[in-house]
């Protein structure tokens, strides 16, 4: 497995604003941007700040430390992987108006987004992700420390059987704007181990 390269990035509307390094990448949202597709809401988005890296492994893990500075509600930031408008998956902390931030994940497929969260606490607005693929299947977990991961999401993401894109995003779909930080980037090999038994 090659080590994460920046110069790899792919950038998805991205803005004026934004810093790139091999350590750090920081993308600035601007107002009303997001990814969302039909469900419900009969919104749809496809014009928030993204970097992805393009890669044919279909086993890998990404982890990232994900901060942001934010009392807006609905900013949101964190992985993200994209194949094309109708097939993503976005996840991490968004801002809320309940008294909670909350911990979250978007599974896209075929042009309709879910959406899964869970309140958690006001103030924190770092965490620590790691995404794990295993050919068509993934697995999304978050960590305070970087060292002890639990399981937000396992998902399945259709038209993502060979080149997957995937990396980072940042999104305001209110009138705001923030800075996301992305920093001790890591691609490895793959952290989610295959499931053998027959049954549970």
């Amino acid at each position: 497995m090659e080590k994460f390269k920046a110069s790899e990035l792919i950038w998805l509307n991205v803005n004026e604003y934004l810093v790139l390094d091999e350590d750090d990448i920081i993308l600035y949202t601007s107002p009303d941007t997001d990814f969302w597709r039909g469900t419900y809401y009969g919104l749809e988005y496809d014009n928030a700040p993204a970097a992805v890296i393009s890669r044919e492994e279909r086993f890998w893990t990404l982890k990232a430390r994900v901060s942001f500075n934010s009392s807006i509600y609905f900013d949101q930031c964190g992985l993200f992987i994209y194949q094309d408008e109708d097939h993503w998956m976005k996840s991490g902390i968004e801002y809320q108006n309940n008294g909670y931030q909350q911990l979250f994940s978007v599974v896209t497929n075929q042009g309709f987004s879910d959406w899964s969260m869970s309140n958690f606490d006001r103030h924190r607005q770092t965490m620590y992700y790691r995404l794990s693929r295993r050919e068509s299947d993934f697995l999304l977990e978050n960590s305070l420390n970087g060292r002890d991961f639990h399981m937000m999401r396992m998902f399945h993401l259709s038209h993502a059987e060979a080149r997957v894109q995937f990396g980072f995003f940042a999104s305001s779909p209110g009138d705001s704007s923030f800075a996301a930080r992305f920093s001790e980037i890591e691609l490895m090999e793959c952290q989610w181990q295959a499931h053998n038994a027959d049954r549970f």
